[in-house]
């Protein structure tokens, strides 16, 4: 296992993660995925990748004591959960250090459970590469007869009520990670291109709502938070498409949903489960 430094830590918005959090807490919908799995109490487990730290730690526990190894192509990523795993004491936690073109530092066949945790779309944004070479490399880590299990998004977040001039900046701001927002099904015949089987396609939806107070508001605040430091030069599709004003317009419609009591937003997501 490669050594790093500790001196960064992970920022738990790293990436623009939604939120998954409530009290510190990981949200029941991921216990129910992981129990869903029907993890073994002798299965030996592969979580990949790791840029929300709390997630994969959180998996860690589930795993209780059952062997789980942390893969990133991030060295801050695998820095800040060698640190993390270190003080929390997860004696069961192994953390790897994988290549830019998704190259596991791992044997063949050594999981009877690979899962991948918004891995495809995060490699896709990150080394914008053909996702092939990367399910390969998963699939050759697998045990025969082992399982692999992709969770990824199924479009963007529904906010409800929305107007349909909102609807539309929204769908500008949208068009620059389309792919990703498919990946959840794409998925599927990603898997079925490496001849993997018993392929179960299963959506989760999630909804955050007025009733959740303080996450709700910091949710809309840290979507504001994004569009004040985007650098819409850096994204010439949208840059062409869309105004200052229609930006400026977008960030007031959410300043006001913090005072709506009917507002809600919907998290969608695709669970891509198969076996080797």
């Amino acid at each position: 296992m490669r050594e790093f430094s500790h001196e960064h830590l992970i920022d738990d918005e790293l990436r623009n993660f939604e939120i998954t959090t409530k009290g510190g807490e990981l949200l029941e919908s991921n216990k129910q995925i992981w129990q869903g799995l029907g993890i073994k109490q002798t299965d030996n487990a592969l979580f990949f990748p790791t840029p929300n730290a709390l997630v994969p730690l959180k998996f860690a526990k589930f795993m209780n004591k059952r062997k789980v190894t942390f893969v990133d192509t991030s060295e801050i990523n695998v820095s800040t959960l060698l640190s993390l795993a270190s003080e929390l004491k997860l004696t069961n936690v192994t953390v790897k250090l994988a290549g830019p073109n998704g190259k596991f530092p791992i044997p063949d066949s050594s999981f009877d459970l690979v899962y991948s945790d918004l891995g495809f779309s995060n490699f896709l944004q990150d080394h914008k590469v053909d996702l092939d070479p990367l399910t390969k490399e998963l699939v050759r880590i697998l045990k025969p007869e082992g399982k692999i299990a992709a969770l990824d998004e199924n479009g963007a977040p529904v906010m409800y009520p929305c107007p349909s001039e909102i609807q539309a900046i929204r769908a500008k701001l949208d068009a620059s990670r389309s792919d990703k927002l498919v990946m959840g099904r794409r998925i599927y015949g990603i898997y079925k291109a490496n001849g993997l089987k018993n392929i179960q396609l299963i959506g989760y939806s999630r909804f955050l709502t007025s009733d959740d107070g303080e996450l709700m508001q910091a949710e809309l605040s840290r979507r504001i938070s994004s569009l004040d430091s985007q650098n819409f030069e850096s994204h010439p599709a949208i840059k062409s498409t869309i105004t200052s004003q229609e930006i400026e317009k977008y960030k007031s419609w959410l300043k006001s949903q913090m005072a709506s009591n009917s507002f809600l937003i919907q998290f969608n997501t695709i669970l891509a489960v198969a076996t080797k």
